[in-house]
C-alpha cells in the first residue's frame, strides 16, 4: 500500500467516523421528535374526549333547562307572546286606516 493509499484510507475512515456520528445524532433527535409527537397525539385524543363529554353535558343542561320551566316561567312567555301579538293587530289597524 502506497503512501497515497494510506492517507486516502484515513481520511476515508475519519469521514466514515464522522458520517456515523452524525447518523447516530439524527437517529436520537428522531427519536426524540417522534416521542413528543406521540405526547402530542395523546394530549389530543384526551382533549377531544373531554371537548365531547362536554358537548354532551351541555346538549343535556340544554334539555333539561327546557324540561324545567316553571309555569310561571310559560305563562309570562305567554303573556309576552300575547302583548306582541295585540301590538301587531294594533299596527296592522293602523295601517288600514
Amino acid at each position: 500500500m502506497t503512501e497515497n493509499d494510506k492517507i486516502a484510507l484515513a481520511h476515508f475512515e475519519e469521514k466514515l467516523r464522522l458520517l456515523l456520528y452524525k447518523y447516530k445524532q439524527v437517529k436520537e433527535q428522531n427519536d426524540e421528535l417522534s416521542r413528543l409527537l406521540q405526547e402530542k397525539e395523546n394530549s389530543l385524543q384526551e382533549v377531544q374526549l373531554r371537548c365531547k363529554a362536554l358537548e354532551s353535558n351541555y346538549n343535556n343542561l340544554k334539555q333539561a333547562k327546557v324540561i324545567s320551566l316553571s309555569d310561571a316561567e310559560v305563562g309570562q312567555t305567554k303573556e309576552r307572546l300575547s302583548r306582541l301579538v295585540r301590538e301587531i293587530d294594533q299596527c296592522i289597524e293602523s295601517l288600514k286606516k
